[in-house]
């Protein structure tokens, strides 16, 4: 009978360390990054017990990246957009995707509306942003603006002349004001931020406001490879408390994020309750649709912007 005993709490012993071995490698598969662009943030160690990694092609030239995942012990919920700017190029855009003036209350809509105003304009649209930071009394850009090769807004206000800019010949740069308008005759397009992310490879840690070293927020920004020929775009949640709960980045976290998957320099956009996602649908009658993939930080509705970037088809 002892003999029984003893082989039945051997069985069972067996069994639950199975057991045991099953859920503890079913949770450590879980935790793992599946993609090149979830490796790359946990080798940056600013991303660990990864819950979701998973990528998909929006179109042949665009990888999009959708990510949960713990910094420092704090969720978050990211989206990492793959550009291959030999595919594909950007345009600025407005809500109504007018080469004027940003400015007054009425100048600003949800980003689908500049999305649907671009293409009612022949363009088509893949993907898109929230763009720069605006201020009130009167409503317009804080950094510059140059669209077609017009130029929308020419003035900066302090802290704010870090920019994304085009050549006429195509060539894309990211870096500061005076660089863009020291090519102003061949200035195609120029689209202000705030805060030097990524310089020449380095993590920058100087801002106008310092208190971003620390803040956490929902973020949005824009980087290039070191040939310029790929773009990075990083959409960050945050201020979310709901079931997919996100706290958001610091910059210099953002920073050691892009510089990990291959931003050489980067820029951040407008944040908060401004940033948004987009990218290109078609419903059943064939027509774009351009639903928002991100959760905005103003309870769940999308706040207008002033101006925006769209990836679009190359002309």
């Amino acid at each position: 009978m002892k003999s029984k005993f003893l082989t039945m709490k051997l069985i069972l012993g067996a069994l639950v360390l199975s057991f045991s071995c099953a859920c503890s490698s079913s949770n450590s598969e879980e935790a793992m990054p599946q993609t090149a662009i979830g490796r790359q943030l946990v080798e940056s160690g600013m991303a660990n017990d990864v819950t979701l990694d998973n990528e998909s092609v929006v179109r042949d030239g665009i990888k999009l990246n959708e990510l949960a995942f713990k910094t420092f012990g704090e969720s978050q919920h990211i989206f990492v957009a793959t550009i291959d700017l030999n595919e594909l190029t950007f345009t600025p855009a407005t809500k109504d995707d007018k080469n004027v003036p940003a400015t007054g209350p009425e100048s600003s809509a949800p980003l689908p509306i500049h999305a649907f105003a671009a293409e009612a304009n022949g363009k088509t649209v893949w993907l898109g942003v929230n763009g720069d930071y605006y201020a009130d009394n009167p409503r317009r850009v804080m950094g510059l603006f140059y669209k077609d090769g017009v130029c929308i807004n020419s003035q900066y206000f302090e802290g704010h002349d870090e920019v994304l800019y085009q050549l006429k010949n195509g060539e894309t740069y990211v870096g500061q004001a005076d660089e863009a308008l020291a090519h102003e005759a061949n200035l195609l397009h120029a689209l202000g931020g705030y805060g030097l992310l990524v310089k020449d490879g380095v993590v920058q840690n100087f801002y106008e406001e310092m208190g971003d070293l620390q803040n956490t927020h929902p973020r949005t920004s824009v980087g290039l490879s070191q040939d310029r020929k790929t773009m990075y775009v990083f959409v960050v949640d945050g201020r979310r408390k709901d079931s997919f709960f996100a706290l958001g980045l610091t910059l210099p976290h953002l920073a050691t994020m892009m510089k990990a998957v291959g931003c050489y320099n980067a820029i951040n956009l407008d944040g908060g309750g401004s940033t948004t996602l987009i990218i290109r649908k078609v419903n059943d009658g064939g027509k774009p649709t351009f639903p928002i993939l991100n959760t905005p930080a103003d309870d769940r509705v999308p706040r207008k912007v002033t101006n925006s970037m769209l990836i679009i088809e190359k002309k």
